[in-house]
């Protein structure tokens, strides 16, 4: 039996009212969390569907897990009834900045599932397993854009991480994707590992888990010889350490400079739509989490610790150094999937000019990466699915095998000819209207002295650095066309297409083109991206 003193102290501590708070409080998060628990809901609905089916109806699969993502996109709980509690006790964050990325992820889920299923490379194979691990993946990127706690931020990094391994390394036999599953498994796990521990600093400089304390990095000492200079120089220095582990593990997702080794092999290894799922979703995750990372540094009025730290020239330096070589290593490629990882590679560089105008007065950071974000799935979508259908045909991603292309694949190669002109920048293409945002925002900064009196000639820098290496990529990306439409081919039959691929990439091209006319439109939807 239990004792009665036991249960009077107990009787004495309970707090009615507080319990009451507590319930609301996790009442309103599980109503505002109905978009992830729909997506938990449709992964074990695709795994236990896998199990009953037989393996010729295993590939339609992909319908249900597109049913999962759209019934999640449009469930509650985009970002209304903020909460200064955020959901489950500051562990995640209900804001428009989380509600934009939800969105941009269920959506942009569903042309990677498409991808898939109109891809050859699966036949055969029970893809239950795959549709379900991918939906779990999308999560993992949701909560990544979400987290305002280390413990979560860590947690979401690992279920995106640990599902890209499984969809890597998804068609067991194939020895290149083996390795390349092998690769991204070694490396990722160095990366969160660095990254965990660059997240212990600050939990030991902050005493708090929560991103939101970032500002309070302290820094004492008993010994009294240690002047106030000494002390903030060690605060600044722990704070710099502790700062660069985290990039590091984040930049592994982003594949920037100098966490970017691992892209051109797992790309070219992995099966070509996970290619496509780890050139935009998961980098876009990386570039989410980031956003809100730096979004909780006090960069505009920066306490000791953070006053020495130069982020606005770091931040520039690393742009320019990733977007430079992603375009001079992409200059040689003649694989097709390779080119398109260091493209990717460039295009994060690019991306990352919106942390330098993150707090900026005009165009925001957060504004120009998400309207970025929107051109480069639909222009780098539509680029992997020309890949795929061609592939389809010819087993090969090889720039040789694209030859006269032009003639026996009119509508495809027309259409990759837009997603390479927006790639580029070339208006009247979507690339253009992002690039230009995040131009007009840097330039604006440096008008303005953002951050500060003396950093414009950096601005004036990474716009340049930026305009020239839109020029430099200019030449792979229309070597492609040239071997399209200018080299002739002993090949001459047509390359049959399903209609549900051609559709796809008639889609994507129509959404470049609608992203560029439309794009004041979509930049003003964006002025709601802010962190609470």
């Amino acid at each position: 039996m239990l004792d009665s003193g036991l249960l009077a102290s107990t009787a004495e501590n309970f707090n009615a009212e507080e319990f009451g708070v507590m319930f609301e409080h996790i009442l309103y998060s599980v109503s505002a969390f109905t978009s992830e628990l729909v997506l938990v809901a449709f992964v074990l609905g695709t795994l236990l569907l896998d199990l009953v089916l037989p393996l010729r109806v295993s590939k339609h699969l992909a319908w249900f897990a597109l049913l999962g993502c759209l019934v999640a996109a449009f469930s509650g709980g985009h970002g209304q009834g903020h909460s200064e509690q955020g959901l489950f006790l500051h562990m995640l964050a209900n804001d428009s900045f989380a509600a934009f990325f939800k969105q941009f992820f269920l959506f942009g889920a569903i042309p990677v599932i498409l991808l898939s299923y109109v891809s050859e490379q699966f036949d055969g194979r029970r893809m239950g397993e795959y549709y379900g691990v991918l939906l779990a993946a999308i999560l993992g990127a949701i909560l990544m854009a979400s987290a305002t706690h280390f413990l979560m931020l860590f947690m979401a990094l690992e279920l995106l991480s640990i599902a890209s391994y499984i969809l890597v390394g998804y068609i067991r036999r194939d020895r290149r994707g083996a390795e390349a599953a092998l690769k991204y498994v070694i490396y990722g796990s160095v990366a969160a590992a660095i990254m965990a521990y660059g997240l212990s600093l600050f939990y030991g400089l902050t005493g708090s888990a929560q991103l939101a304390d970032l500002a309070n990095v302290t820094f004492s000492s008993d010994h009294a010889v240690w002047s106030d200079w000494a002390l903030k120089t060690r605060a600044a220095l722990t704070t710099l350490v502790a700062l660069v582990m985290v990039f590091m593990g984040v930049a592994y997702k982003m594949s920037t400079l100098p966490m970017h080794f691992w892209a051109p092999d797992v790309y070219d290894g992995a099966p070509t739509p996970v290619t496509a799922f780890l050139s935009v979703i998961s980098k876009a995750a990386g570039f989410a989490l980031t956003l809100r990372f730096l979004s909780a540094l006090p960069v505009e009025n920066p306490v000791p610790a953070w006053e020495k730290i130069p982020w606005v020239e770091m931040m520039v330096i690393l742009s320019i150094v990733t977007m430079t070589f992603g375009n001079l290593s992409a200059l040689w490629q003649t694989n097709l999937k390779r080119m398109l990882a260091y493209s990717s590679i460039a295009h994060a560089g690019y991306m990352m000019m919106a942390f330098v105008i993150l707090h900026s007065t005009g165009v925001t950071g957060a504004q120009a990466l998400g309207f970025y974000l929107l051109t480069y799935l639909a222009m780098n979508f539509g680029a992997f699915a020309v890949v795929i259908l061609i592939e389809n045909r010819l087993g090969s991603v090889d720039l040789a095998d694209y030859q006269g292309m032009g003639r026996r694949a009119p509508l495809l190669c027309a259409c990759m000819v837009v997603f390479l002109f927006s790639l580029i920048g070339v208006p009247p293409t979507a690339g253009f209207a992002g690039k230009w945002y995040l131009f007009l925002g840097v330039i604006d900064a440096a008008q303005n002295n953002a951050h500060g009196a003396g950093l414009s000639t950096w601005y004036y820098a990474l716009v340049f650095s930026a305009a020239v290496n839109t020029g430099i990529s200019a030449y792979y990306y229309l070597n492609v066309a040239k071997e399209m439409y200018l080299v002739d081919s002993e090949q001459k039959e047509s390359i049959s297409v399903s209609t549900l691929g051609k559709v796809l990439v008639a889609g994507l091209a129509a959404l470049t083109f609608y992203l560029f006319f439309g794009a004041d439109g979509v930049l003003q939807s964006t002025q709601d991206i802010v962190f609470h």
